[in-house]
């Protein structure tokens, strides 16, 4: 991964990461840790955590079944195994760099180097299931908003801060679906751009020159994969989309099991409105992984419903298996992919 995602900026990302995470987790439990939260960590139930850990591995295995698919789908072969490691790799990175920017990036290098496909099929490939999750959340989030209202309650958030970040939010995956599914929009921009005179001495530089040239052949093989994806390979794209269900399905089933295992309502579908819009937002945090705002914002939204001693135990359980397992697992993987290229170099 060398000369693509640098590791020093990895490291950099992990560090701040896992120092913002670390401080909000803390400032939590110091805020809302009461007499009963000791009985309730005494008295947690094994079983229910044993399940919510299952649950994360069903997960990531149909995180990675939706590479496998849209890799099929676009005439190249993975293994099972390798899209999960793929999935793993780009969440880890997703969770290290701001706004969640490095982990597409990122799998579609390792789709590219290691598994010898092309960078617009790599490049096909993760964006569709980019766009699989824009339409899910772009679709699901307004229903609730306009059905179940009553249900969303940001908490210690104020509430026009939280419709503003929804509106923002929501502007811009708009925007990101146009130009996925009007991808030689991109290029209209890219040649606008070109004519903004602060940036026309670049163009002097055969280097740059080569970069927009390379971009734009890779624009028109993303532009014809995609084409021939919707049009020949919808059944794939129906597995895929059913994937992305499923998965987000899994995912907010989480922090529901988590509250059975501490003994309190699992408030399913209040669970899986606020964790909609909570993921719907969370994308657009500048910190690396929303660190810091993910763990306040999520106590946030649930501490309109789960008693206040339980909000801080909850918000620590729910990101050891969301987000520290994924580092863990991601970061593994990482090394061992930035191990093999060091041993390939110097063969």
């Amino acid at each position: 991964m060398k000369g693509y995602i640098n590791k020093e900026t990895i490291k950099k990302g992990l560090e701040l990461s896992l120092v913002v995470s670390i401080l909000a987790l803390g400032g939590l439990i110091l805020f809302t840790i009461d007499k009963h939260t000791i009985g309730k960590v005494l008295s947690i139930n094994i079983y229910y955590l044993i399940l919510a850990v299952v649950i994360t591995l069903l997960m990531w295995t149909v995180g990675g079944l939706r590479i496998k698919l849209v890799t099929d789908a676009v005439g190249e072969s993975i293994s099972l195994l390798e899209a999960v490691k793929i999935f793993l790799l780009g969440a880890f990175v997703s969770n290290v760099t701001p706004f969640a920017s490095g982990g597409g990036p990122a799998q579609i290098f390792l789709l590219h180097k290691r598994d010898r496909i092309s960078v617009g099929k790599s490049t096909t490939i993760i964006v569709v299931q980019f766009a699989l999750r824009l339409l899910f959340f772009g679709v699901t989030t307004p229903i609730l908003f306009l059905f179940f209202k009553e249900f969303i309650n940001p908490g210690f958030i104020p509430t026009q801060i939280f419709n503003i970040a929804v509106l923002v939010a929501a502007g811009i995956t708009l925007i990101m679906i146009y130009f996925i599914w009007q991808p030689k929009q991109v290029k209209s921009v890219v040649d606008k751009l070109r004519d903004i005179p602060l940036l026309k001495p670049l163009l002097k530089y055969q280097r740059v020159r080569s970069l927009i040239e390379k971009f734009y052949q890779e624009v028109e093989e993303f532009h014809d994969s995609l084409w021939q994806l919707t049009k020949y390979k919808k059944y794939s794209l129906i597995w895929a989309a059913l994937c992305t269900l499923i998965y987000w399905g899994l995912f907010f089933t989480i922090a529901p099991i988590i509250l059975l295992g501490l003994g309190a309502k699992p408030f399913f579908l209040r669970s899986f409105i606020v964790q909609t819009i909570f993921y719907f937002i969370l994308p657009y945090i500048p910190t690396p992984g929303g660190s810091g705002v993910a763990e306040l914002g999520f106590a946030s939204l649930f501490s309109s419903f789960v008693p206040s001693g339980l909000v801080g135990l909850l918000s620590i359980v729910w990101r050891f298996l969301t987000f520290y397992l994924v580092l863990g697992l991601g970061g593994i993987i990482l090394l061992k992919i930035l191990a093999k290229s060091a041993v390939g170099s110097r063969g």
